[in-house]
């Protein structure tokens, strides 16, 4: 079995060593990691990774996508999908090397040259000497070759790749330090750029190459913590008008913590009549999850239709079918047409593929309990009345009992995702605000974590935490969990050691203009601090992070089914902050798309726990104070 921890140290030998002298930084577009995944995989079926290309900035995803099809051997699935900022494809090692690389701005400023002397490799005894002499010692032989730097690192990187492609079960030690030890490299790489010839420049440009991550996730007492309760009844706040989304693994619409008040306990879930429209405060549910499907032309088949919505006999209870077969059909055939032309994703026509109905009949409420969860801290609404009892008693109440929601699913029933769907769900809300004369939704919620590695993107700079800035950009409040990797077990030579640990804050709470929240006790966080599992900062550039901190241990909120259960983490700690935000802009119409505004009231008025600011931010949330500060 392949040491997952020695490939990472010979891969960054590889790319960071260069004789006596060790770099910190890569010219290359393909990100470490990427380099490292494929290192690891131990056999050629393995191989086969998802990878995130952003495109140039004078290319556009939908043509990078056209170039990436067109290049590529059609025989062979890809999954190439993309929306606005990203594309996504499934490759091989040598696609990687082959296709994608000459696809990029650093192979055309740089191998030039070195694609005369790689084309020489296979024949060239002497030039095959020559570079593996430059390799040991690059100051006397490669003014020589007239070899760059650049072909140099491409030659210690890939070549030794290029024989883990070839031969996966070959066990690779060290970084070679003779001029013999080089050439196997050498000739691997010669083999995998054999017959490679790229004479015109292409039509659409790569900026950088990163794994599509996987995402993942990360009610009473915590209220009156943050002073919620208390702020509603002094200020008499309502928040009917807004809306959040909720950017998990979907809301239970059927619920009744999410009735529309005036609904009655045990009355049927039916949208659709019109005697009593919308009984939910879930406003529309979209499943993101899928939407690679829609994305990827090459699914985009009449086969595929079948399977994603069999007969109504065979469909699993969440598998929704939109639209009728026909209609479905036409759709899907003018989506196709727009993709392999390479075109702007058309949102309009995705809307409906993705939309779950809220019908009796059509509705699927989500399988996981992690987005139901959530949305209930931030606006359940949940009261009972028993034989007996002249009123409903409170079951369980959020920060915003009135607010309405957006359901968008980006994990599966199983609480997993990746980056490309969360990144299409946060350009689905820009639209949604862009095509109306009003902000459709004035905030979103993002209780799910991507893991960071430092020595790929510059902190903050991710695509899912760029998207998350622009999407503040455009006046929308982003609220992140600071993610649960503030504990660790490390094995040591005295055996296990417990601790905690720094710079653990995750994706998107990386990103500058999301407000990032550290989780503490529900209701003694002066006793407690930050919990043991809250992600600390500093973030990777040395800026302060989680921003500030909010209830996140053993909070009770609803999960599907009509139950209820309590949870541990940030990612509970968060609602708690969106609903102060909510609280702020009901309360405060003026500062609807002013993001920035609501993060620097609460921060500013923030509760200090005397806690270490890389811990606990600014402090705890205190929504009474922020509402009386503006």
């Amino acid at each position: 079995m392949a040491d997952p921890d020695n490939g990472r140290r010979l891969v960054e030998a590889l790319m960071f060593g260069s004789g006596t002298v060790r770099r910190f930084t890569q010219d290359s577009p393909v990100l470490p990691d990427v380099w490292i995944k494929y290192f690891n995989a131990r056999s050629k079926r393995e191989q086969r990774i998802e990878l995130l290309l952003t495109p140039d900035r004078d290319s556009t995803t939908g043509e990078l996508a056209r170039e990436l099809r067109q290049r590529l051997d059609a025989a062979t699935p890809h999954g190439i999908a993309y929306n606005a900022s990203t594309v996504v494809v499934t490759l091989r090692f040598d696609e990687l090397v082959r296709v994608v690389l000459p696809l990029t701005k650093w192979w055309w400023d740089n191998m030039e040259r070195g694609q005369q002397l790689l084309a020489q490799l296979a024949e060239d005894e002497k030039a095959r000497e020559l570079l593996a002499k430059a390799l040991v010692d690059p100051d006397r032989y490669a003014r020589e070759l007239e070899v760059t730097a650049a072909l140099l690192w491409m030659v210690r990187v890939v070549g030794m790749l290029a024989m883990r492609f070839y031969s996966p079960a070959k066990k690779l030690g060290a970084v070679p330090r003779r001029a013999a030890e080089w050439r196997p490299p050498i000739e691997a790489l010669a083999r995998l750029l054999r017959d490679l010839k790229l004479e015109e420049e292409p039509g659409a440009r790569i900026f950088s190459v990163s794994l599509n991550r996987p995402a993942r996730v990360s009610l009473d007492r915590s209220a009156l913590a943050i002073k919620a309760d208390a702020a509603r009844q002094l200020f008499s706040i309502h928040c009917d008008k807004l809306t959040w989304a909720v950017v998990d693994s979907g809301i239970d619409a059927e619920h009744p913590a999410f009735r529309i008040d005036g609904a009655r306990d045990g009355e049927p879930f039916d949208p659709a009549d019109k005697k009593r429209p919308n009984r939910t405060r879930v406003v529309a549910t979209y499943d993101f999850s899928r939407v690679r499907l829609f994305l990827d032309p090459d699914l985009l088949t009449k086969e595929r239709l079948k399977e994603l919505y069999p007969p109504s006999k065979e469909r699993s209870k969440n598998v929704a079918q939109p639209l009728p077969i026909d209609e479905l059909r036409t759709r899907l055939e003018d989506l196709k047409k727009h993709l392999l032309e390479g075109r702007s994703v058309d949102w309009a026509l995705l809307m409906p593929l993705l939309e779950v109905p809220h019908d009796a009949k059509r509705y699927r409420p989500p399988i996981h309990d992690h987005g139901t969860h959530v949305a209930g801290i931030l606006g359940a609404d949940w009261q009972k009345k028993t034989d007996g009892e002249t009123k409903p008693r409170v079951v369980l109440q959020g920060i915003c009992p009135d607010i309405r929601f957006y359901d968008l699913r980006v994990l599966d029933e199983d609480g997993n995702g990746d980056e490309f769907s969360v990144i299409a769900a946060l350009q689905f809300i820009r639209y949604l605000n862009a095509h109306h004369d009003y902000m459709v939704l004035q905030g979103a919620n993002l209780s799910l974590s991507l893991l960071h590695d430092v020595a790929n993107y510059a902190c903050g700079r991710t695509p899912v935490c760029e998207e998350c800035d622009r999407l503040a950009g455009a006046g929308v409040v982003v609220v992140a969990a600071a993610g649960n990797n503030g504990y660790e077990r490390v094995q040591t030579a005295e055996g296990l050691r417990e601790g905690y640990h720094s710079v653990s804050i995750t994706d998107p709470g990386n990103a500058e203009s999301v407000i990032t929240v550290g989780a503490t006790h529900r209701y003694k966080p002066h006793t407690y601090g930050v919990s043991y599992f809250s992600s600390r900062g500093p973030t990777g550039d040395g800026r302060i992070k989680p921003d500030l901190v909010a209830p996140g241990e053993k909070i009770n909120a609803p999960v599907p089914g009509e139950g209820q259960r309590a949870k541990d983490g940030t990612s509970m700690a968060a609602p708690h902050v969106s609903g102060a935000a909510a609280l702020l802009m009901a309360r405060y119409n003026e500062l609807i798309g002013e993001p920035a505004r609501i993060k620097e009231i609460l921060k500013s008025t923030a509760t200090d726990l005397g806690r270490e600011r890389y811990f606990q931010g600014e402090g705890m949330l205190d929504v009474l104070r922020a509402l009386q500060a503006v």
